[in-house]
């Protein structure tokens, strides 16, 4: 018997004074000793007789003596526990039984007609801070109310565990670290003990083994972790109601605390059981791995490098489901203790391969050398091993550019290789056509592309592996089946990254960028640009990255950083050889930059480089009448989507070809082309309304967006057509206030702005500024460039809208 045994627990003995006699109490208790100390004091002062019984026992002999109360501890709920239930009730059948258990009431006493009629849980067990200071003061130690709670929080208010650091600290004179240390090692002593001589089940105390050497781990884990029999699960929701756990509600994680687990943990190297507990920590995992539940398998194994390293050998082919900064590290441990040709591919593959969870898409040389070395080492191998390794060496072939060379090594491998059944069999098949699918969208085979990703997504999900489908369908936004027109594929390319819910790192950025344009927001495109823009594989990724980050720039007025970029770009890729859609989408770029930066010629001979064959991939006919629009020359931009092979039916694309027709048809002039370019601007804003795609109407710059809205007052619109056009007024302003056009104006230049405000003409500008009506002339043309504006009240008022003047 404990100590806490001879506690004084006034509140427990209140509520045995209010049961009933003839009552069945089921008190679902862990610490079960201090129930039988409280109902002896309940019986202190009274003339009733105690029998105390234990479930173990199935008979009860004749002259058992006579009871009023009967105290039966119930081990667990087999059936023999249960049969000695009701010999108990039939010898003593109007006593009070009080039944004690970690368990719930045995279904055979239900069937039997035996219910409890009183429930007691086991938190009504635990201290509180006002018997926390009632044992302090039993035991001479002086706690203030702070210390007691405190107490609590440290071990939790599980009565054996809170006397014993009571006591430790009494024998030293103060709660202290040590105290507590000194208190929970002597009960988790009593507790293995315990096990030891069946006091409890073996399997509960194994399993708090098991739960110290894990250490936090999500509540799913954790009840794996006590999930052996009906027992064991009942014992653990005891041990929670006495505040054994810490739980972390926002990251799903739960964990003995830190007192008691060290305790533990001690226990298990005292007792030299740590073999025999990671043997069982590695079986759970095990269990979980081959459930699919890789998340929680290899969160079991996380703190632990013994059982770790089993489970990397033995499951490494499903480490792509792990966060790659968790997996590399484990890895190159792990190698230096193993020499398993099979770690040395998992850590290749985290090393290269995007497919891997959490790969930003940036594989730098020295990766790409250890990758290579660690192949090089692995040699030719059987099985999986061996086709993993072929496939990350074509991986390494992708990433220096040689993507056909790669297309057609993964497509041996997805066409010919054959593996044996087996767990990992569905995820390596998936894989060998993953690479495939990235090498033929490298290699400008849209079509291949297409159809091993599919493939790879419907075979991965199949087989369970969400992640890794969710990161092929991904993926597909790049892809267009072979022979689908311009118009719909670069369409269905635009459509599906705008408004995508992305997995992967990479196509996060990439969907983050094109929200930004389509709705063109300042804050989200200068935080898109500011993030990572390196992404080495698939590179077709890489170059519709930089195309859309060209794009923002030229929104945001810096097209001469896009310019820099794309040449530091083409820098970092100069040996390798582009392949064709690579090659369109570089000069689209460039094209866009170059006429951001008012270089119009050089716009056009960046276009000319685009070939006939591959004009498809991008809209090169209202590229190139954006271009002549920009650089003074309407007609040639009509003339130009009027010759186009394909019309714009429909889509973003459509609502930007009528944009530039209004704007080239406006600056002709003419009575007759003024009226043809409001009906394409009705056409685009009625088409526009409904899909609100803000980039067309602000793309050709602010002075062509200012011209828009002014000419849309003027148009008969519906209500949604009038609140797009408010939608472009906002975004015109928040675009103004944003963009460095504004905060390139001179100091002189702000001067000549504010003194707009109040003046009424040149000359009277000019007197109030001591300087000639010439010079302001000339700076009053600058101000209205920047501002994207042509006329004194417009700057005016757009220098209030922003913020310029007061």
């Amino acid at each position: 018997m404990s100590s806490a045994d001879r506690l004084s627990r006034p509140r427990l003995v209140a509520l045995w004074r209010r049961v009933m006699p003839g009552a069945t109490v089921l008190v679902t208790a862990q610490h079960k000793s201090g129930v039988a100390s409280s109902v002896r004091e309940w019986l202190a002062d009274t003339e009733q007789r105690l029998v105390v019984w234990s479930s173990n026992r199935l008979e009860v002999p004749e002259n058992a003596p006579e009871a009023d109360v009967v105290l039966l501890e119930i081990e667990g709920m087999r059936t023999d526990h249960a049969t000695a239930t009701l010999a108990v009730r039939r010898r003593w059948p109007n006593a009070t039984l009080i039944a004690v258990s970690s368990t719930q009431w045995p279904p055979e006493l239900l069937d039997a007609g035996l219910r409890p009629e009183r429930v007691f849980s086991g938190a009504m067990f635990g201290f509180t801070a006002d018997e926390v200071l009632d044992r302090a003061d039993q035991l001479g130690l002086s706690l203030s109310w702070d210390e007691a709670t405190a107490l609590l929080d440290r071990v939790g208010t599980h009565a054996g565990f809170v006397d014993a650091v009571l006591r430790a600290a009494a024998a030293r004179g103060s709660l202290d670290d040590e105290a507590v240390r000194a208190g929970c090692h002597e009960q988790a002593a009593h507790f293995a003990g315990s096990a030891a001589a069946g006091v409890f089940r073996p399997n509960g105390w194994h399993a708090v083994l098991v739960t110290a050497r894990i250490g936090p781990m999500p509540r799913r884990t954790l009840l794996a972790v006590w999930g052996r029999d009906e027992v064991v699960r009942a014992a653990l929701d005891n041990i929670m109601q006495s505040g054994f756990f810490i739980e972390d509600v926002e990251r799903d994680r739960i964990e003995l605390r830190p007192a008691i687990r060290a305790a533990v943990v001690e226990r298990i190297t005292r007792e030299a059981r740590l073999d025999d507990v990671d043997e069982a920590i590695a079986d759970l995992a095990a269990k979980l791995l081959d459930a699919g539940h890789a998340g929680d398998g290899w969160a079991v194994v996380a703190e632990l490098p013994g059982p770790r390293d089993r489970m990397l050998t033995r499951y490494w082919w499903q480490l792509g489901e792990v966060d790659v900064s968790l997996a590399r590290p484990w890895l190159e441990q792990a190698v230096q203790r193993d020499p398993a040709p099979a770690l040395r591919v998992a850590l290749a593959r985290a090393l290269v391969s995007v497919t891997s969870a959490g790969h930003s898409g940036c594989v730098p040389t020295a990766d790409r050398h250890a990758a290579r070395e660690l192949l090089d080492e692995v040699g030719e191998q059987p099985g999986g091993v061996g086709i993993v390794a072929a496939l990350l060496r074509g991986v390494l072939l992708r990433l220096e550019g040689r993507a056909r060379e790669a297309l057609e090594l993964h497509e041996e491998l997805a066409n010919t290789s054959d593996i044996a059944d087996g767990p990992a069999a569905s995820i390596i098949r998936a894989n060998m056509l993953l690479q495939a699918g990235l090498s033929a969208l490298d290699a400008s085979r849209s079509d291949v592309s297409a159809a091993r990703l599919s493939a790879a997504a419907s075979l991965a999900h199949a087989a369970g592996h969400e992640r890794f489908a969710r990161f092929a369908h991904e993926l597909m936004l790049f892809t267009a089946p072979e022979g689908v027109p311009m118009t719909s594929g670069f369409q269905a390319r635009l459509d599906n990254l705008v408004g995508a819910q992305a997995l992967s790192r990479p196509m996060r950025d990439v969907v983050a960028l094109a929200n930004a344009l389509y709705a063109v927001d300042p804050t989200a495109m200068r935080d898109a640009l500011a993030g990572p823009d390196s992404i080495d594989d698939p590179r077709v990724m890489a170059h519709v990255s930089l195309a859309l980050r060209t794009i923002a720039h030229g929104l945001l007025g810096t097209s001469e950083l896009a310019l820099r970029s794309i040449d530091l770009f083409e820098q970092e890729n100069g040996a390798a050889a582009p392949a064709l859609n690579q090659r369109v989408i570089l000069a689209w770029a460039r094209a866009e930059a170059l006429a951001g930066d008012g270089r119009y010629e050089a716009a056009f001979e960046a276009i000319s480089r685009i070939p006939e064959a591959a004009a498809r991939l991008v809209p090169v006919d209202l590229l190139r009448a954006r271009t002549h629009l920009r650089g003074g020359e309407p007609e040639r931009a009509i003339a130009s989507l009027a010759s186009a092979a394909e019309p714009h039916g429909s889509g973003v694309l459509a609502v930007w070809s009528h944009i530039v027709l209004f704007l080239a048809y406006h600056a002709i002039g003419s009575e007759s082309s003024l009226d043809v370019g409001r009906q394409h601007l009705q056409v685009a804003i009625v088409a526009a309304a409904r899909s609100r795609p803000l980039l067309p109407f602000a793309a050709q710059g602010m002075g062509a967006l200012n011209t828009t809205i002014a000419e849309a007052g003027g148009l008969a619109l519906d209500p949604a057509g009038s609140r797009f056009v408010r939608e472009l007024a906002h975004m015109r302003d928040e675009l103004q206030r944003a963009t460095s056009s504004t905060l390139a104006l001179s100091d002189r230049e702000r001067t000549v702005l504010r003194a707009l405000v109040v003046a009424d003409s040149t000359r009277d500008v000019a007197a109030r500024l001591h300087v000639s009506p010439n010079t302001i002339k000339t700076q009053l043309r600058s101000i209205y460039r920047k501002l994207g504006v042509s006329s004194w009240a417009d700057a005016v008022a757009t220098a209030r809208r922003v913020g310029l003047v007061e």
